[in-house]
């Protein structure tokens, strides 16, 4: 199993990225956050883990959230681990940050939960991923994540891509399904099989829709977002595409969207997903 590939990606450009747009995204993201928490609150002397914790935000809602318990946040991104670290000391919230690939560490005892907000569709092997993760969970103990479902059905990530297509030098190619990236997770029956061959009982799939509220103020600011994160930046980065031509065609698709305050609302779709070891 060799995720050097995404362990590259989030040590490089995407991670500064990230972490630039920490902030903005985990306004973004705010609501899946609430999902994945508020059903899932750990027991007073419980331990949990944040599978691909990025910058914190779930490890510190959950810290927030729940009395006494151990959070560790695990990610391979050095430059989101050392923010994640700092907002944690900004709060003390006392949690725990380690720079580490998940498909492979352990923790030193066995936990009783273990999350994620849309960390865990990036496993070169998921199978084994999630088989190493199961066992650093106690029996009985609980698995509750958030994962996208497909590009079509995610009008957030989508239509920047829609209005770029014209400007690109070629159209990007689909990725094969199940291959590691953002929509991997797209077919739930996939998510089940995955989980099942690892160890875990007790599967649950649910879908999750709503709005998302993109950052920026302004289409303008919107749309430097949209540059920045997403099937979009990778596509234009790929292509070596003058991305103000591109900013020009998304502020003027975006100004029909946004609301009065400015800001545009888009279509997500999400699985969130719970399993028992």
């Amino acid at each position: 199993m060799d995720n050097t590939s995404q362990i590259d990606y989030w040590n490089g450009a995407a991670g500064q990225k990230w972490v630039r747009d920490a902030d903005r995204m985990d306004v973004m993201l705010a609501p899946f956050a609430e999902a994945i928490v508020a059903p899932a609150l750990p027991s007073p002397g419980q331990a949990v883990i944040d599978i691909g914790c990025g910058a914190g935000a779930l490890s510190l809602s959950i810290k927030a959230s729940a009395a006494n318990v151990s959070v560790t946040g695990v990610d391979v991104s050095v430059p989101l681990i050392e923010l994640a670290k700092k907002r944690s000391a900004a709060v003390g919230a006392g949690i725990e940050f380690i720079v580490a690939d998940a498909s492979v560490w352990k923790p030193k005892e066995p936990v009783d939960l273990v999350v994620s907000r849309f960390g865990v569709m990036f496993f070169a092997d998921p199978v084994a991923a999630f088989a190493n993760i199961h066992a650093g969970i106690k029996a009985k103990g609980r698995l509750r994540f958030a994962c996208w479902r497909p590009l079509k059905e995610n009008p957030w990530a989508l239509l920047p891509l829609q209005v770029a297509m014209p400007l690109l030098k070629t159209p990007p190619t689909p990725p094969e399904p199940g291959t590691p990236g953002p929509f991997a997770f797209g077919d739930s029956n996939h998510i089940r099989k995955i989980l099942a061959e690892s160890g875990w009982s007790n599967i649950s799939i649910q879908p999750w829709d709503g709005d998302l509220v993109l950052p920026g103020g302004s289409a303008s600011e919107t749309a430097d977002f949209m540059l920045e994160i997403g099937p979009l930046s990778r596509a234009i980065a790929e292509q070596d595409v003058d991305p103000s031509a591109v900013k020009v065609a998304l502020i003027e698709a975006l100004q029909g969207l946004a609301g009065d305050d400015g800001r545009t609302r888009l279509k997500a779709a999400a699985w969130i997903v719970e399993a028992e070891a």
